[in-house]
């Protein structure tokens, strides 16, 4: 009897109970388990280490478990799931490992698979698709470490393939599968080719049927693309990969790039006796239960003739440059929190190749996620951060593939879409401000001599107001050749009118200034402007927001702590949306050169609670602002809006959600309407780049809350029917509403 035998959560064992008088020696045995578990688990974390060293990590790691194999058998299964789940690249060492112990202990390898296919169907019942990749990955590496029958394999890929067939079932759900067949055959294709050749050309008809006759790549792919042109190449996902398999099949199933650490322990692991795998049915389809992946495009920025003399890489239907991204990609996922670790693993994979340009690829992945439609993955100062430290590691060769992606970004910039523009925006900024601004201003001049809305224009003029905030106005100025003195900002100094004291209102500001500065309670500064009848609210309350943010213009601090202090005032001429308006437009009036100012402190009076969500969507479709609508602060301000109603709670979750889906479609009704009073006027234009640019942020606004928007989806879609005379409008609501479904 194995005294040793702990209750496990999750164990198909049952535990053993503990006999009677026997001595509670329990305390030095959990020790001991945690001690043990704690190596193991420490060893097999370090597998993921695509290093010179992991062969002998994974000698260390099956000797280790040798002698406690039966006693924590359970354990070492559910770190070895944990562990593939968040390295599926590094499947080959986990399998080598398996197949190492499978050697010793056949019960092991059985047992293995058995958790496994339990995991994996737990991981398609709930939607775990990153999960149930790896473990296919897994469970294909672990063919060719002669743990499992290529026959068993062959035999889950078709069960898995069988979903593509299914005629009812959604095409997200049949592209995840379609996916997840072909990314597994890379690994085992040349093993299925020498002993299954005939099952695996039969399986390879199946997939090629799916993806010649029955997909379609129209489910929304024109709103993913990131350019509108064809100049830079855009590839649906599951199509670049079906075309790459293609390849890989025509070239017998031999690549380059793929790790196979199981290669030195050949010898030993062909002695194994191998297992079948357990009967799997993937999970029937059921509306409303599980969220399918949604589709995605790969773009390629970088040609051949980029990279440097004595480098190459392999082109892009190469699996070879799929088995390379996904590296980048998993590597990005798990340490982009920490960008130091982050940036050192990525340089080790560059320098375990050294004969491929590993920096373009890099510096291509990282921005192709940035730029992503509908969103990226992670928030763009992620990627920032990230291109920053690879710079200052390598500072002879990243800072130039860095100018050189952002160089032929912005030579694309006319076709790019306004979401990707936004991000490419905030990311430059960010990163010129991390190398003293220094750039050659002079190649990009060419954006002073186009209209003004042109992208290119828009571009630079956004990037130095983003500067400036993360800056000031003096050095943006120093910064610049004097040719682009028309895109320069503006100096971004308050214009507090009330000097004059000729204009009406001059007087009450004057009083006004004269309470605040002697500390006056906000009762006796309410009173002050109540008893002025001579003068309109309108006029009353924006002598008062201005005379605020003229005391408050050193920091918004100051502004903050006069907004505190006399929140009852401003509460009390806040009782209605005319007067709500006329704060807003006191603080554009004061502050119309400094967009921060406006963007901040238009979302503290909102935050505050008065203004309301709805008073601030009206101010920004004011036909007034119709200028200002292709700026990046009005959409920032919307989205921030949209944000605040979501997340802060007032009522019940009911109410809010109520709320939330008025003011969403508010948002779209406000926006339509500006866009379609515009169109008629602008129908002889041969761009329209003010239709071009609202129109794509709208885009961009719903893309963020995509989940929320399609519970006012069919309202959405009475809008886009009633849109006759403007067609752009109407395809895109309707592109968008068919990708959300």
């Amino acid at each position: 009897m194995n005294s040793r035998r702990r209750w496990r959560e999750d164990s198909p064992e049952d535990a053993e109970p503990v006999e009677m008088g026997s001595r509670p020696s329990k305390m030095p045995r959990r020790n001991d388990h945690k001690e043990v578990m704690g190596t193991i688990e420490n060893l097999m974390v370090k597998l993921s280490d695509n290093s010179a060293t992991v062969q002998g990590r994974i000698e260390d790691l099956s000797y280790y478990v040798a002698d406690t194999l039966h006693i924590y058998k359970w354990d070492i299964l559910r770190i070895l799931v944990e562990c593939v789940a968040s390295h599926p690249m590094q499947s080959g060492a986990y399998a080598t490992f398996v197949g190492l112990v499978n050697v010793r202990d056949y019960e092991f390898g059985g047992e293995c698979l058995n958790c496994l296919v339990q995991q994996l169907l737990k991981s398609l019942l709930e939607g775990e698709w990153t999960k149930a990749r790896s473990l296919v990955l897994l469970l294909a590496d672990l063919v060719n470490t002669s743990v499992l029958t290529v026959g068993s394999m062959l035999q889950l890929l078709n069960a898995l393939a069988n979903v593509c067939e299914e005629e009812a079932s959604p095409q997200r759900r049949r592209d995840f599968y379609a996916h997840l067949v072909l990314g597994t055959l890379p690994l085992i294709g040349r093993e299925l080719y020498e002993k299954k050749e005939v099952a695996l050309q039969a399986l390879i008809k199946r997939l090629q049927l799916y993806m010649k006759k029955e997909r379609t790549c129209t489910d929304g792919v024109r709103l993913l693309r990131i350019w509108s042109n064809g100049d830079v190449p855009q590839h649906d996902y599951l199509e670049l990969l079906w075309q790459q398999i293609t390849r890989l099949l025509r070239d017998n199933w031999i690549e380059q790039e793929l790790l196979r650490p199981y290669a030195p322990f050949d010898e030993t692991l062909s002695t194994a006796l191998q297992h079948h795998l357990p009967a799997l049915e993937p999970p029937r389809y059921e509306p409303d239960t599980v969220t399918y992946p949604r589709p995605w495009l790969v773009f390629r920025l970088f040609e051949v003739s980029d990279f440097p003399p004595d480098m190459r890489m392999p082109d892009e239907l190469d699996i070879g440059r799929h088995a390379i991204e996904s590296h980048i990609l998993e590597t990005l996922e798990l340490y982009h929190l920490e960008r130091k670790i982050c940036a050192e693993r990525l340089l080790a994979y560059c320098v375990a190749r050294p004969t491929l340009a590993m920096e373009h690829c890099i510096v291509e992945v990282l921005l192709g996620q940035m730029l992503q439609l509908p969103s990226s993955p992670l928030l763009t100062i992620n990627y920032g951060a990230l291109l920053i430290e690879l710079c200052k590691l390598v500072p002879d060769k990243f800072p130039r593939v860095v100018a050189q992606a952002a160089d032929m970004l912005y030579t694309q910039l006319e076709y790019m879409n306004a979401s990707s523009f936004d991000r490419f925006v905030n990311w430059f900024s960010h990163h010129l401000s991390n190398f003293r601004y220094q750039w050659n201003w002079q190649d990009w001049e060419s954006c002073t001599t186009v209209p003004e809305l042109h992208p290119s224009s828009m571009f630079v003029r956004e990037l130095l107001k983003k500067c400036m905030r993360l800056s000031y106005y003096q050095h943006v100025v120093q910064m610049m050749p004097i040719s682009f003195a028309a895109l320069l900002p503006v100096s971004p100094d308050p214009n507090f009118k009330y000097i004059n004291e000729l204009l009406p209102g001059a007087k009450l500001a004057k009083h006004l200034l004269e309470a605040i500065r002697s500390k006056c309670a906000p009762e006796l500064l309410g009173g002050l402007v109540e008893s002025t009848t001579e003068l309109e609210d309108a006029l009353k309350i924006n002598v008062l927001m201005q005379t605020f943010l003229h005391l408050g213009c050193k920091s918004f601090t100051h502004i903050f702590s006069i907004f505190s202090k006399f929140q009852a005032v401003l509460k009390m001429l806040a009782c209605n949306d005319a007067n709500q308006m006329s704060m807003l437009s006191a603080l554009f009036e004061l502050w119309a050169s400094n967009e921060q100012v406006k963007l901040v402190v238009a979302d503290k009076l909102m935050k505050m609670q008065i203004v309301g969500a709805h008073v601030i969507v009206a101010w920004v479709f004011d036909p007034a602002l119709k200028q200002e609508l292709v700026k990046m602060y009005m959409w920032e301000l919307l989205n921030l809006t949209v944000k605040y109603t979501k997340f802060h709670r007032r009522d019940s979750e009911q109410d809010q959600a109520s709320r939330l889906e008025a003011l969403l479609l508010n948002i779209v009704q406000s926006c339509v309407q500006v866009l379609t009073k515009h169109q008629p006027a602008s129908q002889e234009l041969e761009i329209d780049y003010w239709f071009d640019w609202v129109q794509g942020r709208l885009q961009e606004l719903l893309f963020n809350y995509m989940e929320d928007v399609r519970n006012i989806s069919s309202k959405l879609r009475q809008i886009a029917t009633e849109l006759e005379e403007c067609k752009r409008l109407s395809n895109m609501l309707n592109d968008y509403l068919d990708y959300i479904q």
